[in-house]
């Protein structure tokens, strides 16, 4: 599910001006499984390790989040049907949320 993702996000030249200059690490948080990618300029990378600071966590069910992966819901539509639960700034939420509509 995740390797599609990676796979859009770095093959579309269009979205490099969303990505940040400075590394914004995303985790997505599903059962007992934790995925951690750090998003910048070079684009977007799994990242094994601890990560000592998370800018933007999402919280779900494994359907949830390939709902929202692959477009089928948007990172709006599930925070308002509490369907998952995020953490991090709001503007870095809205980049992510951007980065991950126009993939769809």
């Amino acid at each position: 599910m995740f390797d599609f993702l990676l796979e859009k996000a770095n093959d579309h030249h269009f979205l490099k001006p969303l990505f940040p200059a400075d590394p914004m690490f995303i985790a997505f948080e599903f059962g007992q499984s934790i995925y951690c990618y750090q998003l910048d300029l070079e684009g977007l990378r799994r990242v094994d390790g601890n990560i000592e600071s998370i800018d933007v966590k999402i919280i779900g069910n494994e359907e949830q989040m390939e709902e929202l992966i692959t477009g089928q819901l948007k990172l709006q539509q599930l925070m308002k049907l509490k369907a998952v639960k995020v953490e991090g700034r709001f503007r870095d939420i809205l980049r992510l949320e951007s980065v991950l509509s126009l993939l769809a």
